[in-house]
């Protein structure tokens, strides 16, 4: 009886480690301001990311900005997606191209992975990734 009760006490404990291990919590390491002070006309120079937590659900929105003149360009905030990597995944869609968006930070510095699609069918895909800093 002994026995049976402490591997039962094992198991319930093990369970609650796991979904302890599982929780995610917020604000996420990507959330606030990311800059690419070097950007180039067209690329990405800035990303903003908010999150929350609600009812166990992780909420992000994500705007990013592309280096335009006189002043960058601005996506609208989109709903991102957690995948099972972590990384934070985005689908800005625009008149004639879309923008994929993958990002994951470490420490003060945010990767984002960004697939340029032309809606245009004819053009190929171009695949950017970039290192922003998280902004002051």
């Amino acid at each position: 009886m002994r026995f049976v009760l402490l591997t039962v006490g094992l198991l319930l404990m093990s369970a609650v480690s796991a979904s302890a291990a599982e929780r995610i919590y917020c604000p996420l390491p990507e959330d606030g301001v990311w800059v690419n002070r070097q950007a180039k006309p067209k690329e990405i120079s800035r990303i903003e990311v908010e999150s929350r937590c609600e009812n166990e659900t992780v909420h992000v929105r994500v705007r990013a900005f592309t280096s335009c003149v006189p002043r960058d360009c601005k996506w609208g905030w989109t709903k991102g997606e957690l995948d099972s990597t972590g990384r934070i995944k985005v689908l800005l869609i625009g008149f004639l191209s879309s923008k994929q968006l993958s990002l994951k930070a470490f420490s003060d510095l945010i990767d984002v992975q960004v697939i340029s699609i032309v809606n245009d069918l004819s053009e190929p895909h171009v695949e950017t990734v970039y290192n922003l800093e998280r902004g002051r």
